[in-house]
């Protein structure tokens, strides 16, 4: 699509809501966000309401700022900020004018999960919360004890967004790089979490009563003077097992157990028994 072209569409919408919008609420109106003022106004009813939802709000933005910079509408400060069309806007609707317009350069969004590096490409950042899901199905596949879960993808990216079948690809790969998930048609697969020793062996939970096992872990950091790790021998990753299942409500424990748990941890704190 043309600068002219993506100008020709901010300046229909500008028009068909009789210049009474400013510059964020255009962006909404392009994008098809049905926001509470919008709806009031029946603006959302609109020809050009979600005409540009090949492009994201920051792409949006980015381009708006270019034709408020090339005169093509002006904020009229003494109302509301409203946008006005120019003259040259009108000439632009016409197509006796051609506008460019420079796609953002960013490089797009970064960050590190699992130590692994994820990239996203700039035409897809905003597509999604990219963190809050990726963490979000990561705590799941981390406390995974119980047995097998299967999610939906469609209940996480909806399917209206733009590039949607690039957002779900990458998102995908992302799981598979740093959680090592697999999916099943539309389903994300988060498979039983399985602890294993350093030999690799796998390592059931305690079932001993919740007292002994207390005992046991008192005992543990009393002798070595620290808390029992994971990678290690069978018998202290069970304990550090049992520690992370009642810590984060994986174990059912009375009150009263969870009093002797607390005072455990506050008597041996773990910053300083590392």
């Amino acid at each position: 699509m043309t600068g002219t072209q993506l100008t020709q569409m901010a300046l229909s919408a500008i028009m068909r809501t009789q210049e009474q919008l400013d510059l964020f609420s255009l962006n909404d109106v392009l994008c098809g966000r049905e926001t509470k003022i919008l709806k009031q106004k029946g603006i959302d009813k609109i020809k050009t309401f979600g005409a540009g939802k090949a492009f994201s709000r920051r792409q949006w933005y980015y381009f708006l700022i270019q034709m408020l910079q090339q005169e093509v509408f002006v904020i009229d400060y003494n109302n509301s900020c409203f946008l006005k069309v120019t003259d040259k806007g009108q000439q632009v609707l016409k197509g006796l004018i051609e506008i460019k317009l420079i796609a953002p350069t960013a490089a797009g969004l970064h960050f590190i999960r699992q130590g692994k590096s994820i990239d996203i490409d700039w035409e897809i950042q905003d597509a999604i919360d990219w963190r809050e899901l990726t963490d979000r199905i990561g705590r799941i596949a981390y406390w995974n004890y119980k047995e097998e879960q299967r999610i939906d993808i469609n209940t996480l990216i909806q399917i209206t967004i733009p590039q949607r079948s690039v957002v779900v690809s990458k998102f995908v790969d992302i799981l598979r790089q740093a959680y090592n998930l697999s999916m099943d048609g539309d389903f994300i697969v988060i498979p039983k979490k399985v602890d294993l020793d350093m030999y690799g062996n796998e390592v059931k939970s305690l079932q001993l009563p919740f007292e002994e096992c207390l005992a046991h872990f008192k005992q543990f950091i009393v002798t070595t003077n620290r808390y029992p790790k994971m990678n290690a021998l069978s018998e202290e990753v069970a304990l550090r097992k049992w520690f992370r299942e009642v810590g984060h409500g994986l174990l059912y424990t009375t009150p009263e157990q969870m009093a002797q748990f607390r005072k455990i941890t506050e008597e041996f704190p773990m910053d300083k028994y590392k």
